[in-house]
């Protein structure tokens, strides 16, 4: 069995670090995610190098629009979830108890996959990928040594000190907002704490420089209020200059025609960077409407940039195309 190094020792106990849980455990006791366990002076991790799903797609598949545009990527996810109330992560929060299920793959082999297929890169999804810290953070390193790019698609429930040793291999982020208020968060994912969400999601722009981009899934009359839109917006202006991507989507079960109101609202604001759910709509600047990535049968095209910035007018658009070259929101 594995064992995690995010450990902290009171004589309470011993205090899990990888997650905003920080879950206080005694001998024996599991965590919050239900994959990792005290076992006497240790805290065991029983879902390493396990998969959940793999596959092999468009990198918009996972909900990016500016992140590498109509890059194929690896996505793989393993088992657990540190939201506890987070329906649409259900089937992979659990291990399978059947070991038939339970299918593994090592670090070497993710990457060399990746590099046979020709993928861009990788990109964790599916479960939340801070539950598996150990194996992201040994399969990234290795990764962007091969120059694959990275990407997560991500709750931000981890904590500072895991996300201080993922963030400098970790390209992008898919950062998913369930709202702006306790009301939200707690119906939505049965957290209560959920301001170090954005806390972490800033650290890891303006420190480590990576690649931000959020999605909103809408449920009516949970987080689809005025204030909730426009508190989210404005937190992307303040802390970002309004160019992170945002990306507003139904829940699932959820009304279409709710979204696409609370997507008009957004756009309403002044941020030129809304996007639906499906990916098919051209991305221009927002200074001059040149087009700067186009889409077409699902097939995005990089036409008219030059290092994050376009090409007509010279405007940031906050595009990352290259593992070199890192956006200017952390400077």
């Amino acid at each position: 069995m594995h064992e995690t190094t995010l450990v902290s020792r009171s004589a309470q106990g011993l205090r899990c670090e990888v997650c905003q849980w920080r879950c206080l455990l005694a001998d024996g006791e599991w965590g919050r995610c239900g994959v990792r366990q005290r076992q006497d002076q240790t805290i065991t991790v029983h879902n390493h190098g396990l998969v959940s799903a793999a596959t092999i797609g468009p990198v918009e598949d996972y909900g990016f629009r500016h992140f590498f545009p109509g890059a194929s990527v690896f996505a793989i996810g393993g088992w657990g979830t540190s939201f506890p109330a987070h329906h649409d992560a259900a089937y992979h929060a659990q291990v399978p108890t059947d070991p038939a299920k339970q299918r593994s793959i090592d670090p070497e082999r993710v990457v060399g996959f990746s590099q046979e297929r020709m993928t861009r890169g990788i990109v964790w999804a599916y479960n939340e990928p801070t539950m598996n810290f150990e194996h992201v953070l040994e399969t990234a390193r290795l990764a962007r040594s091969t120059s694959r790019m990275t990407g997560m698609v991500t709750n931000g429930y981890w904590s500072k000190a895991a996300l201080d040793q993922l963030a400098p291999y970790i390209d992008g982020l898919m950062l998913t907002v369930y709202g702006l208020s306790d009301a939200s968060y707690q119906a939505l994912t049965g957290v209560e704490q959920w301001q170090g969400i954005f806390a972490g999601a800033e650290h890891a722009v303006k420190r480590w420089g990576c690649h931000l981009e959020i999605t909103t899934p809408i449920v009516t009359g949970v987080n689809d209020s005025s204030a909730e839109i426009e508190g989210i917006a404005r937190w992307i202006k303040r802390k970002f200059n309004g160019l992170i991507p945002w990306r507003i989507i139904p829940s699932r079960d959820a009304d279409t025609n709710a979204a696409t109101s609370v997507r008009k609202v957004a756009q309403g604001l002044g941020l030129p960077f809304v996007y639906g759910a499906q990916p098919t709509e051209t991305t221009r600047c927002p200074k001059c409407e040149w087009a700067v990535i186009e889409r077409f049968d699902g097939q995005p095209r990089v036409v008219g940039v030059s290092e994050s910035q376009c090409e007509n007018c010279g405007s940031e658009v906050y595009i990352r195309s290259s593992l070199f070259k890192r956006n200017k929101l952390n400077d």
